[in-house]
Order: C-alpha cells, then structure tokens, then sequence
C-alpha cells in the first residue's frame, strides 16, 4: 500500500534491436508530431531510431498504468526544456547499449538514466563534474559511469542542461542541485548498466516493468 508521503514510480524497460525495425517505424512514425517526426526519421542509426521510437512506447505503458491518456501527438518538447505531456505525468526516458527505459510519476518531478559499465572515464568527467565529486571518482570512491549516471539522472529531474552538471553535489541515496534535494535510487535494469533514478526526496516506491520487445511490432 502506498502511504500519502510516497513517491510511486512505474519504471519500463526494454531491450533495443540493432538491425532495421520497419514494422516499429510504421506503426510510431506516424503518431508523432511533424517536427518529432522529421528528427527522428533523420536518424542515421537504426538502433538509435529503435530506441528513441521505443522509448515513446514505453511512455505509453507509464501512462496507461498511471491512468492517462497519451496521443503521442501531442508529446511536448521545447528547446532546452523538459519534454512533457500536457495534463499527464512526469517521466524521463533514457537509452544506451542496446537498452530503453521510461519512468513516470505522478508525485513530483522524476529523472532517469542508464549506461552500460565503463561508458564514462575519470578523465572525461575532468571538466563536467565539480571538485569534490571528481576527487571521490580519484580516490576509487566513486565509479566514473555511476557519477555521471546519477548527475544526469539529477539534470534530467531538474528539467536543466549539462552545464549544471558541476554544481550537482551528491550524498548517501541523494543529491543535490543549486540547494534542491532528490532522493537518488539504482534501477535494477540488468547486469551489464548502471542506471540512476533521481525522485523527490523522502518516501518512493518503484515498481519495474520488463517488456518484450516484439510486444511493440513484428521483429523481422
């Protein structure tokens, strides 16, 4: 039971194929947006097509389990601001390594973000984390890929760019940017990622729904 201090978060996942998925692009494409449209059918990769078209999907099934309609349509995205359905819930989207993920919420903001193991380095976080941060990556206190996962997770709840990344400051289960706290929790998504969740601080309870990826159109 979900007590009135909780923050219930519906996390859905689901594994990326590489190859061309047109049955995927038929049936989404056409549901988005001209603008949305356009940028993503310009997507060089099929991969990154699959996931960013799945990663809409798995929006569809938060919603669906928070109780809103969604009409991909009218999916919201303005530059350099938090993508948002007029009316429905919070949810942040991530993919990498073969992998997609969407959490939503209807309990404050929410933010998501997942990478496989050994994605990020000590020496490419050198400019993009603050000192104290950078210095527990140093001394073997911090992994590279769970301090840059964590901070975007932080970016993406707080609606912000990357360039807040140094000042996000992190504790024990939470983190901090520009004195807002959030509560910071894994996401068991597999082995072979680290993949962060930042929440309104206090109280959460996650549930984490596995999809199969055909579930969404005819593999080849």
């Amino acid at each position: 039971m979900l007590n009135s201090s909780e923050q219930f978060l519906s996390l859905h996942y689901v594994a990326v194929p590489a190859q061309p998925w047109n049955a995927l692009e038929r049936n989404w494409l056409g549901r988005l947006a001209p603008a949305r449209r356009a940028r993503l059918a310009a997507l060089r990769s099929p991969s990154d097509r699959n996931a960013s078209l799945l990663g809409l999907a798995l929006l569809g099934r938060g919603c669906e389990r928070l109780g809103f309609p969604y009409v991909p349509r009218d999916l919201d995205s303005v530059p350099r601001k938090k993508p948002a359905i007029p009316g429905g819930p919070s949810f942040s989207i991530s993919h990498a390594g073969g992998l997609v993920a969407c959490v939503c919420t209807v309990e404050g903001a929410v933010g998501l973000d997942l990478e496989p193991h050994g994605a990020a380095t000590a020496a490419g976080l050198r400019l993009a984390l603050g000192a104290a941060e950078r210095g527990r990556i140093d001394t073997g206190e911090l992994d590279p890929t769970t301090a840059w996962v964590m901070a975007e997770a932080v970016l993406k709840a707080a609606g912000v760019g990357i360039d807040a990344a140094p000042r996000v400051r992190f504790g024990t289960g939470r983190a901090s940017l520009d004195g807002v706290e959030f509560g910071l929790t894994r996401a068991p998504l597999g082995a072979d990622h680290v993949a962060y969740l930042a929440h309104a601080a206090g109280g959460m309870r996650l549930e984490v729904v596995r999809h199969e990826t055909a579930a969404f159109a005819p593999l080849p």
